[in-house]
């Protein structure tokens, strides 16, 4: 981890599109603005702990196969599924 020191109106610049600077200090709470491009995602590391505690909670969708049909039935019902099957009559 980089750590440095700013004081009230100085900026630190992250991959030349990214500027964090920092806007004051009152008490303990410092407030930062930062400028980058609407493709950058930001969030308070606290909503991201939480947003990725919520997806883990969620169970994932249960991805159920295609039901087989006629030839696949047969197929999974004949004692040797490697053996070929015969043709179903047409009616």
């Amino acid at each position: 981890m980089l750590v440095l020191t700013r004081r009230t109106e100085e900026s630190v610049v992250i991959g030349g599109n990214i500027t964090i600077t920092v806007l004051g200090v009152e008490g303990e709470k410092v407030k930062l603005g930062i400028d980058a491009p609407r493709e950058v995602t930001i969030l308070r590391s606290e909503l991201l702990d939480a947003t990725q505690q919520q997806s883990q909670l969620v169970e994932p969708p249960v991805l159920r196969p295609e039901p087989p049909g006629p030839d696949g039935l047969r197929t999974m019902l004949s004692e040797d599924p490697e053996e070929p099957q015969p043709p179903a009559p047409s009616d």
